[in-house]
């Protein structure tokens, strides 16, 4: 039998892609990754944004969406749980991860990156939101390796790869120090063959 194919089409460096990479480095999925066109990804996606992921069934959209389906095509890795309540904890914290941590993360790396105009306001207000998300994140990783169950999840890759930039762009040593244990964890997972032989 030959082999699936699957490739993924989203821009370079996409933390939304990261996921699903990571995920597909733990399950042993290969994904190629297509050189990225806007036109592609029009045509794949009725939303018309990436990443999306291109399969031999069909065209899968949305970040979250894309990450489930490559860690529920192989079970062996573990990813979405060992069981019924680990599932859907799993999938509370890839809620988490795109609402909490990547909206406010966005809003305040892009105008340093220069992906959107400054905007004080916002700029502190997502500062400020992200700050309170990883109050609530730290609460959670007291005394824990991961957030879900006794291994790494699919919950613990979509949750780091949500702060990769904001980690490394803009929260600087004084803005972390009230999260030690949410730094101790995320310095746990990026260190990973798995994560490095992605974000490097």
């Amino acid at each position: 039998m030959a082999p699936k194919k699957y490739t993924l089409h989203a821009p370079a460096g996409s933390f939304r892609a990261f996921k699903t990479l990571i995920a597909a480095e733990y399950g042993g999925v290969d994904v190629t990754v297509a050189k990225f066109d806007g036109s592609v990804v029009k045509k794949l996606s009725p939303f018309g944004r990436a990443p999306v992921l291109e399969t031999e069934q069909g065209a899968i959209t949305s970040s979250n969406a894309i990450c489930r389906y490559i860690s529920a095509i192989s079970p062996a890795a573990g990813l979405l749980g060992a069981n019924a309540l680990e599932r859907v904890e799993v999938d509370g914290w890839l809620d988490f991860a795109s609402r909490e941590l990547e909206l406010p993360g966005s809003v305040w790396i892009y105008p340093v990156v220069g992906h959107m105009d400054f905007r004080p306001e916002a700029y502190a207000r997502a500062k400020e939101d992200l700050a309170a998300s990883l109050a609530a994140l730290d609460a959670r990783l007291a005394g824990r390796t991961y957030l879900v169950g006794g291994r790494l999840t699919l919950a613990d890759i979509a949750v780091a790869c949500a702060l990769v930039y904001p980690f490394k762009l803009v929260a600087d040593p004084a803005y972390l120090k009230p999260h030690a244990n949410v730094v101790k964890w995320f310095q746990n997972c990026v260190k990973a063959p798995e994560f490095v032989n992605v974000i490097g």
